[in-house]
């Protein structure tokens, strides 16, 4: 694998000064030292801090269309995808959530706005669940997630399984073919 762009190693560096110091104590000459970037280097790929929010974003989203395309349709699958990525924290992304989150009380509305829009895309494959059981596996999920994403405790494996088993029940069994 090759080396990551100058813009990567821009945005890499942005999103770990934000968990490290906060949001709103992150500066373009922070950022371009811990880059190894001339500040100059920094502004031709980032003219401005919002600038470099808004590739964080980007690079989430290209993160959520790429795990939506690996979602199963049929819903038993669809819930144990949803639920298993809720406790599955992947090295890197959960740092650009955390960055994230921590960014939407620091910069102006517009960060909060298009991360809530993100998160909501992630949940989109729910909506052909039938009745209110989407719903209840995003919310599900979320609270696994956002658990899992700040250290908290999670269930043990076997009531997880259960959970998750409790909520495929809920789907409707279609009739078959008639003879």
């Amino acid at each position: 694998m090759g080396r990551p762009s100058q813009r990567e190693t821009i945005l890499d560096a942005f999103q770990d000064l934000i968990v490290d110091v906060g949001a709103g104590n992150v500066t373009l000459d922070a950022t371009a030292a811990r880059s190894g970037v001339s500040k100059g280097g920094l502004l031709y790929h980032f003219p401005s801090k919002s600038d470099l929010f808004a590739g964080l974003c980007d690079r989430l989203a290209a993160a959520i269309d790429d795990a939506i395309t690996r979602a199963p349709t049929e819903p038993a699958g669809l819930i144990r995808w949803y639920l298993s990525a809720a406790t599955d924290i992947v090295e890197g992304e959960d740092t650009l959530w955390l960055a994230l989150f921590a960014a939407t009380r620091a910069v102006d509305d517009d960060v909060a706005a298009i991360l809530g829009g993100l998160f909501a895309r992630y949940s989109t494959p729910l909506q052909v669940l039938p009745g209110v059981l989407g719903e209840h596996v995003r919310l599900v999920g979320d609270g696994l997630y956002f658990n899992a994403l700040v250290g908290g405790p999670l269930p043990d494996p076997d009531h997880l399984e259960q959970i998750t088993d409790a909520l495929v029940r809920q789907i409707p069994s279609t009739p078959g073919p008639q003879g």
